[in-house]
């Protein structure tokens, strides 16, 4: 393609919604159940992973009002990401109280020399509860909102759980946590002190997969639905068209003001249930599709050796069903620092591996030393840029600057590839881990300390009232009854 788009008629204005329909990934037919599931192949992963899409069905007039809206996106717009048109509900959605995205992406200059390319960071930690997790959660929530939802349910160990407690506290809507026994305290906590009530599957020794696979059980059995909660968790098939504006805000970002519009050659996205790297493909190449793009990028997919089942997929080839990590290798100083990202099995990885191997890209795996130099790079070499926007990406980001190096290092990238690496959340929300793994270099942390004071007033304020907590044996019987009582009792 060789073509330049200008303004096409004026600005964006309100329009009937697109029309969309909720698919099986797997077997292709409409599908309209409320709990998000599909039994066509009838095995057991079916009820844990995601399985059902978003397909749009666009005339004319729709692609028109999609390229439209691409042309008149503004980061200075309260609508946030609802200004693209090509979203379930961009044209008469249900308001919500905050919005998402419209994140800064900015240019390392010095990395940039050190590595031999060209080197971006989209920094989701400007999103309001500090990670991409926000553009998800807001289409979540919409759809909760559309249905008329006044609950709803989500199972996570950090970030997802945080962003939903965020948007449910402020829309009124009661929101109950899923959580393993084996996560962190503070992220409990955090999570209580935004206003969701939780519930702990199992002791320590609980992990997250035998927690997700109880919590999914129920879904599947349809008692969150009959009980009126929506399942937000990565079953939602409304969470990559939100992840899928990324895509969107980095060509805007990258092309300036056009009239080209160019995807960068690369982008590296720290992947576990692989929800963000799926979205954002599906983005570029809706881009793509609708002549907003002249290229796709190829996606590189970074994870925590032997906890990245998307990097073994891709390895063998495999985009039909799901591959598991190698987690009994997985050393406890690499779990420690990528926590966020250790997985067994990513619950999008189907879709996630899909993407790696049709972009054209590659998965990789890193250590903690990779981690860690990372670090101490970017907060040496662009420590001015990082004070003057309180840039400090939270541990598991810098897996994206670390696959720079190993891609640069095995010749993949060339001196005039352009990189995006995405930067998933804020360091504010793992202080300890941060200030341990620069334990060493005072002047690191004071710069880092510096940081986390200037954004912690953009995070948002505490809960008027702190969520429950229940602990339970890891039963499907212990489950229900714990989660029936919390319904019953809602909001307080």
């Amino acid at each position: 393609m060789n073509f330049a788009l200008t303004n096409l008629g004026g600005k964006t204005t309100p329009h009937k919604p697109v029309k969309y329909r909720k698919v099986c990934l797997h077997c292709g037919k409409e599908n309209t159940t409320r709990n998000y599931t599909c039994d066509c192949r009838g095995e057991a992963w079916q009820k844990e992973y995601r399985t059902l899409g978003i397909e749009f069905e666009l005339d004319e007039a729709d692609e028109r009002r999609g390229r439209q809206s691409f042309l008149d996106y503004d980061f200075d717009s309260s609508q946030g990401i609802l200004q693209y048109a090509l979203l379930p509900f961009a044209a008469q959605g249900p308001g919500a109280p905050e919005t998402a995205g419209l994140t800064p992406l900015y240019h390392l200059r010095h990395l940039s020399a050190c590595y031999g390319s060209e080197v971006y960071i989209k920094n989701e930690g400007d999103n309001p509860s500090g990670c991409f997790k926000d553009r998800e959660t807001l289409l979540c929530l919409l759809n909760a909102r559309r249905k008329k939802a006044e609950h709803a349910v989500i199972y996570s160990s950090g970030n997802a759980a945080a962003s939903a407690a965020l948007f449910a506290r402020n829309s009124r809507l009661h929101l109950l946590t899923f959580v393993a026994g084996d996560t962190y305290e503070e992220k409990i906590e955090y999570i209580r002190n935004h206003g969701s009530d939780v519930i702990v599957i199992g002791e320590e020794n609980t992990n997250f997969e035998e927690g997700y696979r109880l919590f999914s059980s129920l879904n599947s059995k349809g008692i969150y639905t009959r009980n009126g909660y929506d399942n937000w968790s990565v079953r939602n098939p409304y969470r990559v068209q939100g992840d899928k504006t990324t895509a969107l805000e980095v060509v805007k970002q990258l092309s300036g003001n056009g009239p080209y519009w160019m995807a960068p050659d690369y982008v590296i996205v720290p992947t576990a249930n692989g929800s963000c790297l799926a979205g954002m493909w599906k983005g570029f190449k809706e881009l793509y599709e609708l002549g907003l793009a002249e290229n796709l990028p190829a996606m590189v997919s970074v994870g925590i050796e032997n906890a990245n089942p998307v990097f073994k997929a891709v390895q063998e080839n495999e985009t039909t069903r799901p591959v598991k990590g190698n987690i009994e290798k997985l050393e406890e100083s690499d779990a420690r620092i990528g926590s966020i990202i250790v997985a067994e099995e990513g619950y999008d990885s189907i879709q996630a591996a899909k993407a790696v191997l049709q972009s054209g890209g590659t998965a990789i795996e890193v250590k903690r030393h990779h981690i860690r130099k990372a670090m101490v790079d970017f907060l040496m070499k662009e420590r001015e840029k990082a004070l003057e926007h309180a840039i400090l990406p939270e541990p598991a980001s810098y897996t994206a600057l670390a696959a720079i190096g190993l891609l640069r290092k095995e010749g993949t990238l060339a001196p005039k590839d352009k990189v995006v690496a995405v930067i998933t959340g804020h360091g504010l929300k793992a202080r300890e881990v941060v200030e341990e793994m620069i334990g060493e270099r005072p002047e690191l942390q004071e710069v880092a300390g510096r940081i986390m004071e200037q954004k912690k007033e953009d995070m948002g304020p505490k809960a008027a009232i702190k969520g429950k907590r229940i602990q339970v044996e890891a039963s499907y019987d212990a489950l229900a009854e714990a989660f029936l009582r919390l319904a019953k009792e809602g909001v307080g």
